[in-house]
């Protein structure tokens, strides 16, 4: 079976997704070549072939993508585009394929108001053409139904690949000035207000507070760092808050850290809390994506609302202040992380729905 793998322009989860499904489905037998703009993978893989899928919709751009796509058409038996972007180049184009789509974000009621009509429109016509769409999670898949029908969309956790650190514990923490049993909280997100560090800089300020001696690394780089950073200094973080920015190893940190934290607003499914749990670490996550159904018994971490700083700052502390606690939320974690999120199960279920589309052709 030849299966190919589409995405458009992306950042971190959804391209490390990408890049170690495509290499579990070769491992399957599948061949199963990345395409999209060039350095889509970022070193995370092997890209086949260059596909410009334009960030927006224009007539131009996608026209463009179209014709690059065509001829990795012609000997394909599956096309998979991974998120609404690149569907948009692939619901178009001949010879017609099945063809999959992964929705990683998508407008749902509760974010209805980040984007506009036009967009939702696109949305929901580009998803009435796709053979099966897969949602990472049981929230998104209703949230399509309506769109799309029932019996065409499947629930398949995104593939992450194994969380390996490459540089020690002491070594990141020799970076920080700050020796093995400093309080080490760290985040891992691009600067933007999807994530709402602010929230989470609020949430520092009782922290450090109560934990005098901890710290937070801010691991990522965006569109609000400047102000990011100007808001730090104004409550006076500037001493316990480091902007590490953009590092493409970003899980050593993650492993270095005592706590990991999360504030954002709103996800599908963050790849980085099941990356965190296998590394042993607790995690404090505001209630998105699969937070709850990960961390709701409390076992692994903790789950608060949306925007409360207070309850995020308790939390905090609550890891922070009992390292065994700490230890057996990170024993927990590792627990959760190898069961619901094994690559190679996870590969197969993918494999699963190509099979219902071409179910007379094995594997190479």
């Amino acid at each position: 079976m030849r299966a190919l793998q589409l995405l458009g322009p992306s950042t971190g989860g959804i391209r490390m997704h990408v890049a170690a499904l495509a290499d579990g489905l070769e491992r399957l037998g599948v061949v199963a070549p990345v395409l999209g703009p060039a350095g889509v993978l970022d070193g995370r893989g092997t890209q086949a072939g260059v596909v410009p899928v334009p960030a927006g919709t224009s007539p131009l751009g996608l026209l463009r993508a179209r014709r690059a796509l065509a001829p990795w058409r012609e000997d394909a038996d599956v096309l998979h585009a991974h998120g609404l972007k690149a569907a948009w180049v692939a619901v178009r184009g001949r010879p017609r394929r099945p063809m999959v789509i992964t929705v990683h974000n998508v407008v749902l009621d509760e974010t209805a108001g980040r984007a506009d009509g036009l967009q939702r429109r696109l949305e929901r016509a580009v998803l009435a053409r796709a053979d099966r769409v897969i949602a990472p999670s049981d929230a998104i898949a209703e949230g399509l139904v309506g769109t799309v029908a029932r019996d065409r969309i499947r629930v398949v956790v995104p593939v992450s690949p194994p969380a390996l650190p490459r540089r020690s514990r002491a070594d990141i923490r020799g970076r920080l000035g700050i020796s093995d049993d400093t309080p080490l909280v760290s985040c891992v997100a691009r600067l933007h207000p999807q994530k709402d560090l602010p929230t989470l800089l609020r949430a520092f300020v009782d922290v450090a507070a109560r934990v005098p001696d901890a710290r937070l690394a801010a691991v990522g780089d965006g569109p609000d760092r400047s102000a990011l950073e100007a808001e730090s200094s104004r409550l006076g973080l500037d001493d316990v808050v480091e902007w590490v920015g953009f590092d493409a190893d970003a899980v050593d940190w993650i492993a270095a850290s005592d706590v990991f934290a999360l504030s954002s607003v709103w996800e599908a499914i963050p790849l980085v809390l099941p990356e965190a749990m296998a590394l042993g670490v607790p995690v404090v996550s505001t209630d998105v994506g699969m937070a709850s159904e990960l961390l709701g018994d409390g076992r692994a971490g903790a789950v608060v609302d949306v925007g409360d700083d207070r309850a995020m700052a308790d939390a905090l502390v609550r890891f922070l202040a009992d390292r065994s606690g700490a230890l057996a939320a990170g024993d927990a974690g590792r627990e959760v992380a190898s069961t619901r999120f094994d690559p190679d199960a996870l590969t197969a279920e993918v494999l699963d729905v190509y099979r219902e589309l071409v179910p007379a052709k094995g594997t190479r």
